[in-house]
This record gives structure tokens, C-alpha cells and sequence, in this order.
């Protein structure tokens, strides 16, 4: 799947998504100030979360946090406004739609992806809305049985959308032992799609480990600092984590490498210091027919290897040999 000029694929570079989320509070500029920290620790994209309060909350059963709902949202210009920001830092910027309004201001805008929250995953009405515009969707799977899961793929194939999975703990912060990291994997058979992980563990460690399984994407969220207000702020990686994240993953991309046929670049001067070749374990006079007992291996590597070992018991040497010594071919 492509998102900007990036292929979010198994193989390819790990994309990194900082989650600003609501740790903004509302405020355009801590936003923006959002934005720049994140580019300068190296993320791919920030993704934030249009709300509209009516799309999350009734003010009638929830009015306390129907009002926060409002303090978190931004406008339809403060949106245009973010995402140049983010183009401007060389960010992709996408955020989460909640409901069809939401869904329509991100479109019109034209951010090129979509991304479904967890909580979104039974909202198979906002799924088959986002999933007829084509554009690329990132699903997060928290909280879901595998059959709700088929649900939301059957439903977005049929569209021909392109998306990804992220596999998912939706309990803030996440234990480690329910992180389950090895979902990422089943999600990549199952259903034959690049799976990703969405964290909200204390911490990079898990982040890290989905990144060696194979994880395409990873979404954190993402603060300025831990001690500002908000209800996500203490769970964020603040720049200082997100930096060491990036760079971290970048390692490991790295270090994963690709599949090996043959000894690396890196090991071909160790070879024949630590491979052993055969040599004589007694002193040999010329002509004499080789036995197993007069020979012995021991580095370096520099003359016949072992592997002929059983070749060689048998032959004729053509000169005196004394004990200790590496064996050529042209001593037989």
C-alpha cells in the first residue's frame, strides 16, 4: 500500500507514525510545535483525530465529555492549516474520522488516508463510507474477535480499497503481557494483508519488538511533554523516546537484512582465521600412504579444508612432512 511516496509494505521500510492524537489540547499552536518536534525525530507522518463531539458523544448522557469533545476539535481551516504544516516539515498528515462529517472534512481537504480507531471497528457504516472513497485506510484491531476483523476486511475488499491492519491492546496504558505480539503475524496469514502495530505500552521495548516480527508500521502516540494536561499525555513518548524509537528501528531494519546465501562482506577476512585445514599430527617421510591417525585439523583455513579429510586418507605424499604442518594439494 502506498501513503505519500512511501510503500507501507512487509520488506520495505518501517513506516512511523507519530499519534498526536487530543495531547494538543486544542491549541493550533502546541499542534504545529506537534508537528516540528515529530519531523525533527525522524516519523514518516502525524496523524491526529478529527473530532466532532456529536460523532463520539451524546450531550445529553455525556455532557461533560461532549464539552471536552469541543475543546479538542479543530475547524475545517485549522485542519488545511495543520496539514500544510505538516507538508511544510515533510510530514504526511492524516487523522482519524469518528462519523460521515468528519469523514467529509478530511476528504475534501484532501488528505490521501484514512485511519478507522479501534473503537470504529464495529461502525461498519463509517467503514463502507471511508472505504468507497479508495483512498488507503489503516484499520487498528483492538478489542476484536478475528471474525469482527473479517467483517472490516470482506467489507473494504469489496470496495477494492487498499489498507493495512494494525494489530492492537486498546487499554491505556497496555500491559505488557497483553501486548500479544505475535498476533502480527496470524493478522499477515489471515488475511493476507502488510500488518502494522498500533502501541500503547509505557515504553519503546514493544514498539521494537513488533518492529523484528515483521510489523510494517508503527503508530505511538506522540507528546511535548508528559506533564501536560490530557488523559493520553503520560503514555506518550515524549521527542527525547521518539527520537530513540526511530533511530532504534532504523537499526533493527538493519539488522534484519535480507536473506543470506553466503558469508557477508563483514566476515570474509575472519574465515580463514577461524576455519581450520588439514595438517599432520606426526612427521611423514615421502611416499608414505596417508592413514587417518597422522592427521589432524587446526587453523588457519589457508590450506585444505576438512571436508576432504576422507579424501585424502589413502593418497601417496610426494615429500617429507613435518608434524604440525598445513597439507597442499601439490604434496600428493
Amino acid at each position: 500500500m502506498k501513503i505519500g511516496k512511501y510503500d507501507v509494505d512487509i520488506g520495505k521500510p518501517v513506516y512511523v507514525v507519530a499519534e498526536a492524537g487530543i495531547n494538543h489540547n486544542g491549541n493550533m499552536e502546541i499542534a504545529k510545535e506537534m508537528i516540528e518536534s515529530s519531523a525533527n525525530c525522524g516519523v514518516n507522518a502525524i496523524k491526529f483525530q478529527t473530532i466532532i463531539p456529536e460523532e463520539l458523544f451524546s450531550e445529553t448522557l455525556n455532557p461533560e465529555w461532549y464539552n471536552l469533545c469541543k475543546k479538542w476539535s479543530f475547524t475545517k481551516k485549522q485542519h488545511v492549516e495543520l496539514k500544510k504544516h505538516a507538508q511544510k516539515n515533510g510530514l504526511e498528515f492524516f487523522s482519524t474520522p469518528l462519523g460521515k462529517k468528519s469523514t467529509k472534512l478530511l476528504y475534501d481537504i484532501g488528505v490521501k488516508t484514512m485511519k478507522i480507531a479501534s473503537g470504529e471497528v464495529t461502525n461498519h457504516e463509517l467503514i463502507k463510507t471511508v472505504a468507497k472513497l479508495k483512498l488507503p485506510m489503516i484499520i487498528s484491531t483492538g478489542m476484536t474477535t478475528i471474525s469482527e476483523i473479517a467483517s472490516v476486511v470482506e467489507i473494504v475488499k469489496k470496495e477494492n480499497c487498499p489498507f493495512i491492519l494494525l494489530h492492537c491492546n486498546s487499554s491505556y496504558p497496555t500491559p505488557i503481557e497483553d501486548a500479544n505480539l505475535s498476533t502480527i503475524n496470524f493478522l499477515q496469514k489471515t488475511f493476507g494483508v502488510p500488518v502494522g502495530y498500533s502501541d500503547h505500552s509505557i515504553g519503546n521495548e514493544v514498539c521494537l519488538a513488533a518492529v523484528s516480527l515483521g510489523g510494517c508500521m508503527i503508530e505511538k502516540h506522540f507528546t511535548l511533554n508528559k506533564k501536560m494536561e490530557g488523559p493520553d499525555q503520560k503514555l506518550s513518548s515524549d521527542p527525547k523516546e521518539f527520537s530513540e524509537l526511530v533511530s532504534k528501528i532504523r537499526m533493527i531494519e538493519k539488522s534484519l537484512g535480507t536473506p543470506r546465501h553466503g558469508p557477508t562482506k563483514s566476515e570474509e577476512k575472519f574465515k580463514n582465521l577461524m576455519r581450520k585445514s588439514i595438517g599432520t599430527s606426526t612427521n611423514i617421510q615421502s611416499g608414505t600412504k596417508i592413514k587417518k591417525s597422522m592427521l589432524s585439523v587446526f587453523r588457519p583455513g589457508t590450506g585444505i579444508s576438512p571436508i576432504f579429510l576422507d579424501t585424502i586418507v589413502g593418497m601417496t605424499i610426494n615429500k617429507n612432512v613435518k608434524k604440525g604442518t598445513l597439507l597442499l594439494w601439490d604434496m600428493f
